[in-house]
């Protein structure tokens, strides 16, 4: 009598419900996603493989990246991605890079902040300009200093959590200083957004509320398996827009959100032990520009003109303008550009 080993091949990709939990690119919307993919290829060829099946469900526009170790490994994965192209910041074994559709107009990429390259711990931000439906925008994607003991110390150059503050300000102050009008910054920032204000990184973010907004704030109240670094538990990687780019989202909760990438897998540690120790941020906006003469000759009475700033305004220049239009049951507001 023979005795035949049968072998059972558990494949990390399952059921439909499943597959739902990687639901978010739409066809009718911006999707970015941030994503520390930890010392990319954790494992190999099995991490390509199944980076390459998750991202094609995501369905994202652009992806920024961090913690690519391998950038041939990279390359690989970016040629197996059809329609897809992809740009490495090749400055340490953790590269800043990112990936996009074919689709987006790529204007520009480029570093920035070099003069700092210890408060950004080897990785100053890497900025990608795209245009999106003839908007333009500015993505900063980071990857700030790990570790430290929550605890601010301003009097030491070395405090982790000084070095964070200190980028977190040259960041901020680079892009304000240079009109940059609908910036992203993303990234694995590796501090919590809910500190108090005396350990808190962010706080120039913070207090400048009427230009700048943390639009991931909500996720730290959610439960901790919803959090983009669940090991610790806690929330590190974050979105952050520019107050103009706020209309373009329409529900915060479901625009904003930790994608979990882990439900996808048996659980969370095969997942960690496939892919990464941090799990993906995504960011939808609605850009969708109408024309300007089919709005004028609509008969919707109640029409009104803004900036991207929110400012009503009577005279209508050339620019991005975002139009309010209300039938007195509902109200909506279109971004266009003339």
């Amino acid at each position: 009598m023979r005795l035949y080993l049968i072998v059972i091949i558990i494949l990390p990709f399952l059921t439909k419900a499943q597959n739902n939990y990687l639901d978010f690119g739409t066809s009718n919307t911006l999707d970015i996603v941030t994503w520390n993919l930890e010392w990319f290829p954790k494992n190999g060829n099995i991490t390509i493989d199944s980076l390459k099946s998750i991202i094609e469900k995501i369905d994202a526009d652009v992806y920024a990246f961090q913690e690519i170790d391998n950038i041939g490994s990279f390359n690989i994965l970016k040629n197996q991605l059809l329609g897809y192209s992809g740009l490495v910041k090749n400055t340490s074994n953790l590269n800043l890079a990112f990936l996009y559709k074919n689709l987006i107009t790529i204007d520009s990429s480029y570093s920035i902040l070099d003069d700092y390259d210890y408060v950004f711990a080897g990785r100053t931000p890497f900025v990608l300009e795209i245009n999106y439906n003839g908007m333009n925008l500015n993505i900063f994607n980071n990857h700030f200093k790990c570790c430290g003991d929550g605890t601010l110390n301003l009097g030491d150059s070395s405090d982790e959590e000084n070095r964070r503050l200190q980028a977190m300000n040259y960041l901020k102050n680079y892009i304000d200083n240079n009109n940059y009008s609908n910036a992203i910054v993303l990234g694995d920032l590796n501090d919590l957004i809910e500190d108090n204000i005396y350990d808190n990184i962010f706080i120039s973010v913070i207090n400048d509320s009427l230009n700048w907004k943390i639009v991931d704030d909500h996720i730290p109240n959610q439960i901790t398996s919803n959090w983009s670094f669940p090991n610790w538990p806690s929330h590190l990687d974050h979105i952050i827009l520019s107050k103009s780019l706020l209309p373009l989202v329409n529900d915060q909760q479901l625009d904003v959100k930790t994608i979990r990438v882990d439900n996808y897998f048996q659980n969370f540690y095969q997942y960690d032990n496939t892919i990464s120790d941090h799990l993906p941020v995504g960011l939808r906006l609605n850009i969708n520009p109408t024309n300007l003469n089919e709005i004028k000759d609509s008969k919707e009475t109640n029409i009104e003109f803004f900036n991207l700033n929110g400012q009503k305004i009577k005279t209508i220049k050339k620019g991005n303008l975002m139009i309010r239009k209300s039938d007195r049951k509902s109200e909506k507001i279109i971004l266009i550009k003339k």
